[in-house]
Protein backbone atom coordinates (compact mmCIF):
# COMPACT_ATOMS: atom_id res chain seq x y z
CA UNK A 1 0.00 0.00 0.00
CA UNK A 2 3.01 2.36 0.41
CA UNK A 3 1.17 3.75 3.41
CA UNK A 4 3.38 6.71 4.27
CA UNK A 5 3.63 7.95 0.69
CA UNK A 6 -0.10 7.46 0.19
CA UNK A 7 -0.89 9.34 3.41
CA UNK A 8 1.32 12.25 2.32
CA UNK A 9 -0.48 12.48 -1.02
CA UNK A 10 -3.91 12.36 0.65
CA UNK A 11 -2.83 15.02 3.18
CA UNK A 12 -1.59 17.34 0.43
CA UNK A 13 -4.82 16.86 -1.53
CA UNK A 14 -6.81 17.51 1.63
CA UNK A 15 -4.91 20.74 2.23
CA UNK A 16 -5.54 22.02 -1.29
CA UNK A 17 -9.23 21.28 -0.80
CA UNK A 18 -9.56 22.43 2.81
CA UNK A 19 -8.03 25.89 2.56
CA UNK A 20 -10.15 27.03 -0.45
CA UNK A 21 -13.23 25.55 1.23
CA UNK A 22 -12.61 27.49 4.44
CA UNK A 23 -11.95 30.69 2.52
CA UNK A 24 -15.14 30.16 0.52
CA UNK A 25 -17.11 29.57 3.72
CA UNK A 26 -15.72 32.81 5.16
CA UNK A 27 -16.69 34.67 1.99
CA UNK A 28 -20.23 33.30 2.02
CA UNK A 29 -20.75 34.04 5.72
CA UNK A 30 -23.01 36.95 6.67
CA UNK A 31 -21.36 40.35 7.08
CA UNK A 32 -21.71 40.21 10.87
CA UNK A 33 -19.98 36.81 11.02
CA UNK A 34 -16.93 37.39 8.85
CA UNK A 35 -14.74 35.58 11.38
CA UNK A 36 -16.86 32.42 11.63
CA UNK A 37 -14.14 30.18 10.14
CA UNK A 38 -11.35 31.73 12.20
CA UNK A 39 -13.36 31.42 15.41
CA UNK A 40 -14.18 27.81 14.58
CA UNK A 41 -10.50 26.93 14.14
CA UNK A 42 -9.51 28.84 17.27
CA UNK A 43 -12.12 26.99 19.33
CA UNK A 44 -11.27 23.65 17.74
CA UNK A 45 -7.57 23.86 18.62
CA UNK A 46 -7.94 26.09 21.70
CA UNK A 47 -5.61 28.72 20.25
CA UNK A 48 -4.49 31.99 21.79
CA UNK A 49 -1.83 34.66 21.33
CA UNK A 50 0.12 34.76 18.07
CA UNK A 51 -1.45 31.54 16.80
CA UNK A 52 -4.99 32.90 17.17
CA UNK A 53 -3.96 36.19 15.54
CA UNK A 54 -2.41 34.36 12.57
CA UNK A 55 -5.49 32.18 12.04
CA UNK A 56 -7.73 35.24 12.26
CA UNK A 57 -5.63 37.09 9.70
CA UNK A 58 -5.66 34.17 7.26
CA UNK A 59 -9.31 33.11 7.46
CA UNK A 60 -11.25 36.26 8.31
CA UNK A 61 -13.06 37.79 5.37
CA UNK A 62 -12.27 41.43 4.66
CA UNK A 63 -15.01 43.89 5.54
CA UNK A 64 -15.50 44.83 1.91
CA UNK A 65 -14.31 44.00 -1.55
CA UNK A 66 -14.48 40.21 -1.18
CA UNK A 67 -16.09 38.18 -3.90
CA UNK A 68 -16.30 34.65 -5.19
CA UNK A 69 -14.55 34.14 -8.51
CA UNK A 70 -15.51 31.44 -10.94
CA UNK A 71 -11.93 30.21 -11.05
CA UNK A 72 -11.93 29.84 -7.24
CA UNK A 73 -15.00 27.62 -7.38
CA UNK A 74 -13.47 25.52 -10.18
CA UNK A 75 -10.26 25.04 -8.18
CA UNK A 76 -12.27 24.08 -5.10
CA UNK A 77 -14.34 21.49 -6.98
CA UNK A 78 -11.27 20.08 -8.74
CA UNK A 79 -9.37 19.80 -5.45
CA UNK A 80 -12.29 18.10 -3.72
CA UNK A 81 -12.79 15.58 -6.51
CA UNK A 82 -9.04 14.85 -6.61
CA UNK A 83 -9.09 14.18 -2.88
CA UNK A 84 -12.09 11.86 -3.21
CA UNK A 85 -10.38 9.96 -6.02
CA UNK A 86 -7.20 9.50 -3.99
CA UNK A 87 -9.19 8.11 -1.08
CA UNK A 88 -11.26 5.96 -3.45
CA UNK A 89 -8.11 4.50 -4.98
CA UNK A 90 -6.81 3.67 -1.50
CA UNK A 91 -9.95 1.69 -0.68
CA UNK A 92 -9.86 -0.08 -4.04
CA UNK A 93 -6.24 -1.14 -3.55
CA UNK A 94 -6.85 -2.32 0.01
CA UNK A 95 -9.88 -4.40 -1.01
CA UNK A 96 -8.32 -5.53 -4.33
CA UNK A 97 -11.06 -4.07 -6.47
CA UNK A 98 -10.79 -2.30 -9.80
CA UNK A 99 -12.19 1.13 -10.58
CA UNK A 100 -15.71 1.57 -11.92
CA UNK A 101 -15.60 2.92 -15.45
CA UNK A 102 -17.93 5.39 -17.08
CA UNK A 103 -20.40 7.87 -15.66
CA UNK A 104 -21.26 5.61 -12.75
CA UNK A 105 -17.68 5.69 -11.45
CA UNK A 106 -17.52 9.48 -11.62
CA UNK A 107 -20.92 9.79 -9.93
CA UNK A 108 -19.74 7.51 -7.13
CA UNK A 109 -16.79 9.83 -6.50
CA UNK A 110 -19.04 12.90 -6.30
CA UNK A 111 -21.51 11.17 -3.98
CA UNK A 112 -18.70 10.04 -1.67
CA UNK A 113 -17.29 13.57 -1.53
CA UNK A 114 -20.73 15.01 -0.79
CA UNK A 115 -21.29 12.49 2.00
CA UNK A 116 -17.92 13.39 3.55
CA UNK A 117 -18.74 17.11 3.56
CA UNK A 118 -22.22 16.44 4.96
CA UNK A 119 -20.88 14.29 7.79
CA UNK A 120 -18.26 16.91 8.71
CA UNK A 121 -20.92 19.64 8.74
CA UNK A 122 -23.23 17.52 10.93
CA UNK A 123 -20.40 16.79 13.37
CA UNK A 124 -19.56 20.50 13.62
CA UNK A 125 -23.22 21.37 14.28
CA UNK A 126 -23.53 18.61 16.86
CA UNK A 127 -20.45 19.82 18.74
CA UNK A 128 -21.71 23.39 18.66
CA UNK A 129 -25.10 22.32 20.08
CA UNK A 130 -23.48 20.24 22.85
CA UNK A 131 -21.32 23.10 24.16
CA UNK A 132 -24.29 24.56 26.03
CA UNK A 133 -25.02 21.28 27.84
CA UNK A 134 -23.49 19.95 31.08
CA UNK A 135 -20.53 17.59 30.62
CA UNK A 136 -20.27 18.80 27.06
CA UNK A 137 -16.78 17.29 26.64
CA UNK A 138 -18.08 13.77 27.35
CA UNK A 139 -21.06 14.19 25.05
CA UNK A 140 -18.76 15.57 22.37
CA UNK A 141 -16.52 12.50 22.60
CA UNK A 142 -19.50 10.15 22.33
CA UNK A 143 -20.91 12.12 19.40
CA UNK A 144 -17.52 12.10 17.67
CA UNK A 145 -17.15 8.33 18.11
CA UNK A 146 -20.64 7.52 16.81
CA UNK A 147 -20.39 9.97 13.94
CA UNK A 148 -16.93 8.70 13.07
CA UNK A 149 -18.08 5.08 12.89
CA UNK A 150 -20.98 6.00 10.61
CA UNK A 151 -18.73 8.24 8.51
CA UNK A 152 -15.98 5.68 7.94
CA UNK A 153 -18.48 2.97 7.07
CA UNK A 154 -20.56 5.06 4.67
CA UNK A 155 -17.68 6.75 2.85
CA UNK A 156 -15.81 3.59 1.78
CA UNK A 157 -19.11 1.86 0.97
CA UNK A 158 -20.01 4.71 -1.38
CA UNK A 159 -16.56 5.05 -2.90
CA UNK A 160 -16.42 1.29 -3.50
CA UNK A 161 -19.80 1.52 -5.25
CA UNK A 162 -21.42 -0.84 -2.76
CA UNK A 163 -19.27 -3.77 -3.90
CA UNK A 164 -18.21 -4.44 -0.30
CA UNK A 165 -21.08 -4.97 2.14
CA UNK A 166 -21.22 -2.25 4.77
CA UNK A 167 -20.95 -4.79 7.58
CA UNK A 168 -17.55 -5.85 6.29
CA UNK A 169 -16.44 -2.23 6.70
CA UNK A 170 -17.38 -2.06 10.39
CA UNK A 171 -13.93 -3.08 11.76
CA UNK A 172 -12.10 -0.38 9.77
CA UNK A 173 -14.79 2.16 10.69
CA UNK A 174 -14.42 1.40 14.39
CA UNK A 175 -10.62 1.58 14.25
CA UNK A 176 -10.68 4.86 12.32
CA UNK A 177 -13.22 6.38 14.71
CA UNK A 178 -11.39 5.33 17.88
CA UNK A 179 -7.98 6.44 16.63
CA UNK A 180 -9.46 9.65 15.23
CA UNK A 181 -11.11 10.49 18.56
CA UNK A 182 -7.88 9.81 20.44
CA UNK A 183 -5.88 11.96 18.04
CA UNK A 184 -8.49 14.70 18.20
CA UNK A 185 -8.07 14.84 21.98
CA UNK A 186 -4.29 14.80 21.69
CA UNK A 187 -4.30 17.56 19.08
CA UNK A 188 -5.94 19.96 21.53
CA UNK A 189 -2.81 19.57 23.66
CA UNK A 190 -0.02 19.92 21.11
CA UNK A 191 -1.61 21.92 18.28
CA UNK A 192 -1.79 25.23 20.23
CA UNK A 193 1.92 25.00 21.06
CA UNK A 194 2.83 23.97 17.50
CA UNK A 195 0.82 26.79 15.91
CA UNK A 196 2.21 29.30 18.38
CA UNK A 197 5.80 28.24 17.65
CA UNK A 198 5.30 28.10 13.88
CA UNK A 199 3.54 31.46 13.74
CA UNK A 200 6.39 33.08 15.70
CA UNK A 201 9.02 31.57 13.38
CA UNK A 202 7.31 31.69 10.00
CA UNK A 203 4.35 34.04 10.37
CA UNK A 204 1.22 33.14 8.42
CA UNK A 205 3.03 30.28 6.67
CA UNK A 206 3.42 28.61 10.07
CA UNK A 207 -0.35 28.07 10.24
CA UNK A 208 -0.19 26.14 6.98
CA UNK A 209 2.71 24.01 8.24
CA UNK A 210 0.76 23.08 11.36
CA UNK A 211 -2.32 22.18 9.30
CA UNK A 212 -0.19 20.01 7.00
CA UNK A 213 1.13 18.03 9.97
CA UNK A 214 -2.37 17.67 11.41
CA UNK A 215 -3.79 16.42 8.10
CA UNK A 216 -0.87 14.04 7.61
CA UNK A 217 -1.57 12.36 10.96
CA UNK A 218 -5.26 12.03 10.08
CA UNK A 219 -4.34 10.54 6.69
CA UNK A 220 -2.02 8.00 8.33
CA UNK A 221 -4.84 6.98 10.67
CA UNK A 222 -7.17 6.54 7.70
CA UNK A 223 -4.66 4.43 5.74
CA UNK A 224 -3.83 2.23 8.74
CA UNK A 225 -7.50 1.71 9.62
CA UNK A 226 -8.28 0.76 6.01
CA UNK A 227 -5.46 -1.79 5.87
CA UNK A 228 -6.45 -3.27 9.23
CA UNK A 229 -10.08 -3.60 8.12
CA UNK A 230 -9.18 -5.29 4.82
CA UNK A 231 -6.68 -7.68 6.42
CA UNK A 232 -9.14 -8.43 9.21
CA UNK A 233 -11.65 -9.42 6.54
CA UNK A 234 -9.11 -11.83 5.02
CA UNK A 235 -7.73 -13.22 8.25
CA UNK A 236 -8.45 -16.81 9.30
CA UNK A 237 -7.53 -16.12 12.91
CA UNK A 238 -9.89 -17.02 15.70
CA UNK A 239 -10.75 -13.45 16.68
CA UNK A 240 -11.32 -12.32 13.10
CA UNK A 241 -13.59 -15.29 12.35
CA UNK A 242 -15.49 -14.73 15.59
CA UNK A 243 -16.13 -11.06 14.80
CA UNK A 244 -17.11 -11.85 11.21
CA UNK A 245 -19.52 -14.48 12.46
CA UNK A 246 -21.06 -11.93 14.81
CA UNK A 247 -21.35 -9.43 11.95
CA UNK A 248 -22.76 -12.08 9.62
CA UNK A 249 -19.88 -11.73 7.16
CA UNK A 250 -17.96 -14.96 7.73
CA UNK A 251 -15.64 -15.68 4.80
CA UNK A 252 -16.97 -19.23 4.50
CA UNK A 253 -20.42 -17.88 3.70
CA UNK A 254 -19.29 -15.57 0.89
CA UNK A 255 -18.10 -16.22 -2.62
CA UNK A 256 -17.20 -12.60 -3.34
CA UNK A 257 -14.48 -11.96 -0.79
CA UNK A 258 -11.82 -11.02 -3.31
CA UNK A 259 -11.42 -11.70 -7.00
CA UNK A 260 -9.27 -14.69 -7.75
CA UNK A 261 -5.75 -13.91 -8.85
CA UNK A 262 -4.67 -15.56 -12.08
Amino acid sequence: MNGVDRAMVIASQALTALVPLLLLAATLAPANRRDVVARGLIQRFDLSGNAADAVTEVFTRPASGSSIGGLSVVILVFSGVSLARRVQRMYQDAWRLGSVAGVRGKLTTFVGLGALLLQIALLYLARSALRAMPMDWLLSVVASLLTGVVLWICIPWLLLDGRVHWRRLVPSGVVASLCGAAYSSASTVYMPRMMETNSERYGLFGVTLALVGWLLAISLILVVATVIGAEFDRSQGWLARRVRSWLGTDVDNRSDVFPRQG
